[in-house]
């Protein structure tokens, strides 16, 4: 496993600490949410400094999200250079640049067995477009137009740093999660709504 200093990210992911502020009315969370609707296919390219304990990494990322099904593509701290994790909430496998191919039910725990990094894959379906998981009980604090700003659901504490306007809907651009010693920070630097699998935007993230 190759680690990455996260000296020159820590700097980007520090700076703006509050969620900026969009054209926008104000509005209640259930308006917001409202506007989500309907909203299951996307594509997003960005990067992710990753701490568990005294481990770090430095990521970009690729993500292609069909209703239940996504494909995630993964470049940074792997000898084979990249990864890319094919599932839906049943199943994935887990692809290398060696051709080497790995199944499995649980997202979270196949990235962390074969890579040794720490993703909470399973919820960041649902926080990277601003919504809680599913999946157990939820806390939550919103800001004066309906945005997420904080969310706590189970053991993660999710933060939501900053929001950007993609086709007239209003999506997260950096989201902070952390879990007890591991802590996550993506900036999202692209969003595309609407986009099919027939597409191939790992082609073309930009």
């Amino acid at each position: 496993m190759i680690r990455f200093s996260l000296l020159f990210f820590a700097v980007l992911l520090s700076a703006c600490s509050t969620v900026e502020p969009l054209p926008s009315d104000d509005g209640t969370p259930e308006q917001h949410q409202d506007s989500l609707k309907g909203f299951h296919h996307w594509f997003i390219s960005g990067r992710a400094a990753i701490q568990n304990g005294v481990e770090s990494w430095h990521v970009n990322l690729l993500w292609l999200q069909q209703a239940d099904d996504y494909q995630i593509r993964l470049f940074g701290p792997f000898g084979s250079g990249q990864v890319q994790l094919n599932g839906n909430p049943a199943r994935v496998e887990l692809l290398t640049s060696a051709d080497e191919r790995y199944m499995a039910s649980d997202a979270d725990q196949l990235l962390y067995e074969k890579t040794g990094v720490r993703m909470p894959v399973n919820e960041l379906r649902y926080w990277l477009v601003g919504k809680s998981s599913p999946n157990g009980h939820k806390e939550a604090r919103y800001d004066r137009h309906g945005r997420l700003t904080l969310l706590q659901q189970g053991e993660w504490r999710v933060q939501y740093k900053s929001y950007t306007l993609v086709n007239g809907l209003v999506l997260p651009s950096k989201i902070f999660a952390k879990k007890d010693d591991l802590d996550v920070r993506l900036v999202i630097d692209a969003w595309q709504a609407g986009v099919k699998a027939q597409d191939n935007p790992f082609n073309d993230p930009g």
